[in-house]
């Protein structure tokens, strides 16, 4: 009776179709999990705007109609966002001569004019400088946009072109750097010089001259980390996520006396991703800015 009811053979027996089960089935889960991951990162890349990041078509199921939709989307973004950059561009330079033109024709009626209509043409004059900066601004971040197919990159020793930077932007009085002499990072230099001068104009703007500026950097590994910081009040919590968005200001910035057009840290971010680089920002403790900007070593 023993023998009739020994339920070894069939433990045996359900062991090995669970061991030939997983035999049989474990590759097509592996090869299913990894081209989720795949689509995941890719779509991620997307969501930050990286658009030419495309996913191999290979497989000839769902997945694989889904990569190729993933993939005309991103085509699709690339195509809509470069068309808009460039239209802005476009734009931009159409207004830049009539612009030029209003500046000297103002120059010449605040000449010509009598001093009871000087308050009225200093109004004018200041509106035109206004345009003309968010005119140049625009150029600035469309030029920056539509450069990484072109970017030039190479070694670029950070030092000197730092030491530049703040002779450009004048703020040799603001600004500490803490940078070894040799260090060098791989980048288009004429990119990364306008990042840096974004930066450093963003933090004399709205930190002050007197709050502390510091430009310093760590390595680790193949990467160098290039930080801008101040002492400044910094930007509401709810902000940082927001900014390198274009024409976005923090409500604490929304005037443009102080708050610019909102274009800088767009352009930083540009230039960051034209270098092969990220930038991200956040705030200091218990106050004040930072930019950190990430390259590769060169």
């Amino acid at each position: 009776m023993l023998k009739i009811l020994d339920l070894t053979p069939w433990l045996w027996l359900g062991a090995g179709a669970v061991a030939v089960s997983l035999l049989f089935w474990l590759p097509f889960v592996r090869g299913l999990t990894r081209d989720l991951g795949k689509l995941t990162r890719a779509t991620e890349a997307i969501a930050d705007g990286r658009f030419d990041t495309r996913v191999l078509e290979q497989r000839r199921d769902e997945l694989g109609a889904l990569g190729g939709s993933v993939n005309r989307m991103a085509g699709r973004l690339d195509r809509l966002v470069t068309g808009q950059k460039r239209f802005l561009g476009d734009i931009a330079h159409e207004l830049g001569s009539p612009l030029g033109r209003m500046q000297v024709s103002v120059s010449i009626l605040e000449q010509r004019a009598g001093p009871e209509l000087h308050n009225a043409i200093t109004d004018v004059r200041e509106e035109v400088e206004h345009m003309s900066a968010l005119v140049g601004e625009l150029l600035a971040f469309t030029k920056a946009g539509l450069r990484p197919r072109d970017a030039v990159l190479g070694s670029v020793t950070l030092a000197p072109l730092v030491e530049r930077v703040i002779a450009r932007e004048a703020a040799d009085d603001a600004v500490r750097v803490d940078l070894p002499s040799v260090l060098a990072v791989r980048a288009d230099a004429d990119l990364l010089a306008r990042a840096l001068g974004n930066l450093v104009r963003n933090a004399l703007r709205h930190a002050g001259r007197s709050a502390a500026i510091t430009i310093r950097t760590e390595t680790s590994g193949d990467s160098i980390t290039i930080f801008v910081e101040d002492e400044g009040p910094g930007v509401p919590p709810d902000a940082l996520s927001r900014l390198g968005e274009p024409l976005f200001r923090p409500e604490a910035a929304r005037s443009r006396e102080t708050g610019g057009a909102g274009l800088g840290l767009a352009i930083v971010k540009s230039c960051a991703e034209a270098c092969g680089g990220t930038v991200r920002f956040e705030n200091r403790e218990p106050r004040g800015f930072r930019a950190i900007l990430r390259l590769a070593a060169a």
